[in-house]
């Protein structure tokens, strides 16, 4: 029986090394948490104060996380498996919103629960992180990107948020 313990354990310990780390949820819990110390406090503090006025306002839950790499692992998955574990948006009605930012990985995911996939498609969320995020990231402005793509979010939520046209090869119409 032992050796049946051994053999279990080698056959097991090669894929050890597959298993992610996830940060663990702050306590109390907070809708922006900066693991990278890249805004600055007052920065921190203006998105969470306006995260949570949209999520008493509404009760979707939108979640800010910036860690400082993924180590490999694929951002869409890991930000589905940070979102679950964390519990982001209200259980039953899955309507949380997930914006993850693996900072020098460059990698940037917005992962939106079951309930919020049908007023934000994954293409027009994918559009908000490459209009309306990523021009500040490049310029080093992440609180920018972060202020301007949850606006972008709340107008989307609501109906309200329009994407630029694009042409047939993916560029923009200019109109």
């Amino acid at each position: 029986m032992r050796n049946l313990h051994c053999l279990l354990l080698l056959l097991l310990l090669p894929f050890s090394g597959f298993a992610q780390e996830f940060p663990e949820k702050p306590v109390p819990a907070r809708l922006v948490n900066d693991f990278t110390k890249t805004l600055s406090p007052q920065e921190i503090d203006a998105l969470e104060n306006k995260l949570v006025a949209y999520n008493d306002s509404t009760s979707t839950q939108i979640a800010i996380v910036m860690i400082s790499s993924l180590d490999g692992y694929p951002v869409d998955d890991y930000s589905f498996q940070l979102a679950e574990k964390w519990g982001i948006g209200q259980k039953g009605k899955d309507n949380g919103v997930l914006v993850f930012i693996a900072k020098d990985d460059r990698k940037i995911f917005i992962a939106t629960g079951y309930g919020m996939e049908g007023v934000m498609p994954d293409g027009l969320v994918k559009r908000i992180i490459e209009s309306d995020i990523k021009p500040y990231f490049k310029n080093g402005d992440y609180y920018g990107g972060l202020d301007n793509g949850t606006n972008s979010m709340f107008r989307l939520a609501a109906g309200e948020y329009k994407a630029e046209s694009r042409s047939s090869k993916g560029k923009s119409q200019i109109p």
